[in-house]
């Protein structure tokens, strides 16, 4: 019986306890021999759990705000390098950050030389950017101081240069054992594109009196030829009964007379005689008479302010005295001589160079 027992409970599952739930099963422990051996139970393997999908948890999204775009101006000054200004400014306009679409004027007789607050963007509300430009250099105005009697060139021209618009003023320098005589040129203005040229001309402070003449001298002993009056002595010498054709007689301050035979060679007066020659014919043009035209008008002088200008006994002859600036002219004669030049008859014996005239307007009735 007890065998049998055993046997049943070996094939029959065995019965649940009575405090379990009814569902669950206990299944019988085998029966293990007395003689076999001990297999210690093999523990269960842990449960791995099954990865469940996950589903993403849900962001909020911000709401999207659009801003209006920002308005910036720009004033843009176009000054000279005085800070004066040139142009009406300009305003420019655009929005914040964005790029400034500008072109750098042009100021006809300027040139741009800095440029200050630059800027490709439009970096602020307000912004400021200034344009310096300079004016354009004008042409020179040169300078020559000749010897009025020789032609020679006193000193090295002198240029002066300034700006385009810019006024310029010239007066005559000193010239030691000079003193002015006639100026010709524009001596005040304004620089332009065209070059100016003044020309001074002074005459030798010895000499008190010049006669530009048409005669010839004859010598009546040997002389020696200097290279200006009172100069320098050549080595050689003109001989005696000569004749030499004559340019110019110098009365110096000191009474003594000196003739001028062409170019550099001067000798004393003494001991000659001057012709005209009326008795020797050598083929020789005879001097030119003056003639002058009946021409009456009203003029003044116009030469260098504060100072005077020389007449002459008959054009290139003798001076007859001087005229300050502005004084009034009356005017009776006109001459043109074989160069075209003009000369006015202001008195019997008095001319006047028409460069330094000015002459009245004609009144009509």
């Amino acid at each position: 019986m007890a065998f049998f027992d055993w046997l049943r409970r070996v094939i029959e599952p065995a019965r649940p306890p009575k405090h379990r739930p009814r569902h669950a099963q206990r299944r019988a422990a085998p029966v293990t021999p007395p003689d076999a051996p001990v297999t210690p139970p093999t523990p269960p393997a842990p449960l791995t759990p099954t990865p469940q999908p996950v589903s993403p948890t849900p962001q909020s999204t911000p709401a999207m705000t659009t801003q209006p775009p920002v308005a910036a101006t720009l004033v843009v000054r176009l000054v000279d390098d005085q800070d004066r200004p040139l142009q009406p400014a300009l305003v420019l306009t655009g929005q914040l950050h964005h790029t400034v679409r500008f072109r750098f004027p042009e100021i006809p007789g300027y040139a741009l030389r800095d440029v200050h607050g630059f800027t490709q963007t439009y970096l602020s509300e307000y912004g400021l950017t200034t344009l310096v430009y300079v004016r354009h250099w004008g042409q020179p105005i040169i300078s020559y101081l000749v010897d009025y009697d020789t032609g020679r060139l006193l000193q090295l021209p002198s240029i002066l240069r300034g700006r385009l618009g810019t006024p310029f003023s010239l007066t005559p320098p000193p010239v030691t054992n000079y003193h002015i005589f006639q100026a010709q040129g524009q001596q005040r203005g304004t620089f332009t594109d065209q070059p100016g040229q003044v020309v001074y001309y002074y005459r030798r402070d010895s000499w008190q009196t010049v006669q530009r003449v048409h005669q010839f001298v004859f010598l009546q002993s040997d002389h020696q030829v200097y290279d200006e009056p009172n100069g320098r002595a050549y080595g050689y010498q003109f001989p005696t009964d000569s004749l030499w054709r004559l340019f110019m007689v110098i009365t110096l301050t000191n009474g003594d007379e000196w003739y001028n035979l062409g170019g550099e060679q001067w000798l004393r007066a003494q001991e000659t005689v001057r012709r005209d020659h009326q008795f020797i014919d050598l083929h020789l043009p005879a001097p030119a008479k003056w003639h002058p035209q009946a021409f009456a008008r009203i003029g003044t002088v116009d030469y260098i302010p504060h100072q005077a200008v020389s007449i002459y006994r008959e054009p290139y002859g003798e001076t007859a005295g001087q005229l300050k600036h502005g004084e009034a002219l009356d005017i009776r004669g006109r001459v043109v001589d074989d160069q075209q030049l003009v000369w006015y008859q202001i008195g019997p014996a008095a001319y006047i160079n028409a460069r330094y005239v000015r002459l009245a307007p004609i009144a009509y009735a």
